[in-house]
């Protein structure tokens, strides 16, 4: 890094996200949807199970994706053909269809339309995946938008999550190997 670069970073004010953060393109979480809940818990324990299954395999596709990606920027080339890429283009198309099947509750409608924005911005990657790609410069920028899409997807699914429904973008309940040992 070149010194003049160290010392504007080192005298920029800090600032949580600049106006430019596609963290504010986000469509509202669905934060307190949980609050003024007066419905049975069974109706949302049944949601969460049903949910699950398609909130996981979204987090393992973004994880799947951003590989990709990595991939791409190393070598400069992007192949839709690669092996890694048409599985992931299949696991989305099953995840649609695991969403859409979910049953959702009246109290839950709002946070499984968020999920299913979540779902819009991985379709968009994938479905670049069938143009013809750019290359060189043109495909760095490509790679650029699509990694803005996952981070963005990646937000809202910790905006969605629930942890007392078991709906985590992450398990970290068995993430320390001599705890997780412990639990058992």
């Amino acid at each position: 890094m070149r010194l003049g670069r160290i010392r504007d970073l080192a005298s920029s004010a800090p600032t949580l996200h600049g106006a430019a953060c596609d963290l504010l393109d986000l469509p509202a979480a669905p934060v307190d949807w949980l609050a003024e809940i007066t419905t049975d818990h069974d109706v949302l324990i049944r949601y969460a199970l049903g949910l699950r299954p398609g909130y996981e395999r979204m987090g393992r596709i973004v994880g799947q994706l951003a590989g990709l990606l990595i991939l791409a920027r190393l070598g400069r080339r992007f192949e839709s053909d690669w092996p890694m890429a048409t599985s992931v283009v299949e696991q989305a198309q099953q995840l649609d269809d695991e969403l859409h099947s979910v049953w959702v509750p009246v109290v839950a409608r709002q946070h499984h339309r968020y999920i299913l924005q979540a779902l819009l911005r991985v379709q968009k990657v994938v479905r670049a995946f069938d143009q013809r790609l750019p290359t060189g410069d043109l495909l760095c920028a490509q790679l650029d938008g699509w990694t803005r899409e996952l981070k963005l997807v990646g937000a809202m699914l910790s905006g969605s999550a629930v942890e007392a429904l078991g709906l985590m973008p992450l398990d970290f309940s068995k993430a320390c190997c001599n705890c997780a040992s412990t639990l058992q």
